[in-house]
């Protein structure tokens, strides 16, 4: 329905007035007469083309809407798989087991989160990652674990969001945290006595414990090392009253209303956790992200006979959460050792498993330790 030229309107001519002679009048009237039914035709054709231009017109701002649309789910794709390989491929341990130089680039955990140099250090023990380091950043995260706050005194963890479910809910920040870390809770008891205690601290920059004293009521804090003051965050939703569920499980599931909740890049994230088989992260949309790092001790020297040599094949196990309804996309990289690569092996990667692989290279190397870093992106349902 492409776009229509708009058709002329014919002039109906003079107009009779009381001012003509009969004589005149008599002729301009008839002529003026004749004219109007044409006229009215032009003038139907010229509404009917308005009406077709614009319902095109609407047609191409819905299709534009939608192009759009699917652009930034696009980008918000690759922006999360770009977090997560980069995450993977550069990950070189806990901080704490570290000594030594450490180059960009690179990936590390400290005190449960994943964070990424961002200048080279000579001596990476001398600078701890935290918020607000210059040496350090936090991979991009937003996700919370939802946990209960019933009757009694509940110890904050980080990244922990409390439901207080009783009117005389206690939740207990910890004596010393550390800089950057962030507690949420959401009084979700019908009553308006819950409490956060701040053991020492201050809160919002008051010397006092917090009452959570309005029904309903959420609050997201993050303690400042330098000011020993644990901040509201604003602009971070952590419950609202259209996420019903949250005041009675614990667990989020794709079916329940994210409007407004804990996301990443603007996808909700409904579970984020660990196992022995590695880590994963599930979001409502369906999709869902596998990592871990393997460690295996291998020699190169089985020979294809086209110049590349290759090692036993390795078996990269279970994923940490079963894929569905069918395999992830998975991308593996190999380092600890100049010049390995990864090549496939004769196993594909199921809905629960990796497959496997083989560590080769252009000459026979002896026995030494590889750290092959695994990403898997698929959905869970």
């Amino acid at each position: 329905m492409p776009i229509v030229p708009v058709p002329p309107i014919r002039d109906l001519g003079t107009v009779p007035n009381n001012n003509m002679d009969e004589a005149t009048f008599n002729v301009t009237a008839e002529t003026f007469t004749t004219n109007m039914p044409p006229w009215g035709a032009d003038v139907k054709a010229v509404a009917e083309s308005a009406k077709t231009n614009a319902e095109y017109s609407n047609q191409r701002a819905n299709d534009s809407n939608t192009s759009a649309e699917a652009a930034a789910a696009r980008l918000v794709d690759v922006q999360t798989a770009a977090n997560g390989a980069f995450a993977a491929a550069n990950y070189k341990g806990e901080w704490s087991t570290l000594s030594g130089a450490l180059n960009v680039p690179a990936t590390v955990t400290h005190q449960g989160r994943l964070w990424y140099l961002k200048l080279n250090l000579a001596n990476v023990t001398t600078q701890a990652p935290a918020l607000g380091s210059t040496y350090w950043g936090e991979v991009s995260r937003n996700d919370f674990t939802v946990l209960p706050c019933p009757a009694g005194t509940t110890n904050a963890a980080d990244r922990g969001l409390y439901r207080m479910t009783s009117s005389t809910s206690v939740l207990l920040l910890p004596a010393a945290p550390w800089h950057g870390m962030v507690v949420a809770a959401a009084n979700v008891s019908g009553t308006l006595t819950p409490v956060i205690s701040r053991n020492g601290k201050t809160i919002c920059g008051d010397a006092e414990n917090f009452t959570m004293n309005v029904l309903g009521f959420q609050i997201v804090l993050q303690y400042d090392s330098i000011s020993g003051d644990w901040m509201r965050v604003s602009g971070l939703t952590a419950f609202t009253a259209a996420q019903p569920a949250i005041g009675t499980s614990n667990i989020w599931t794709a079916s329940q209303n994210f409007t407004g909740g804990l996301n990443m890049n603007g996808i909700p994230i409904v579970e984020r956790g660990s196992n022995t088989d590695g880590e994963y992260v599930r979001y409502a949309d369906g999709t869902q992200f596998c990592s871990k790092i393997l460690t295996i001790n291998t020699a190169i020297s089985n020979s294809d006979g086209g110049g590349v040599l290759y090692s036993p094949a390795v078996n990269l196990g279970a994923f940490p959460k079963t894929f569905s309804p069918q395999a992830p996309s998975v991308n593996l990289t190999v380092s600890g050792g100049a010049g390995a690569f990864i090549t496939s092996g004769s196993m594909p990667q199921t809905t629960t498993s990796w497959g496997n692989c083989f560590v080769s290279s252009g000459a026979s190397r002896a026995a030494t330790n590889y750290y092959i870093s695994c990403l898997a992106k698929g959905n869970w349902f």
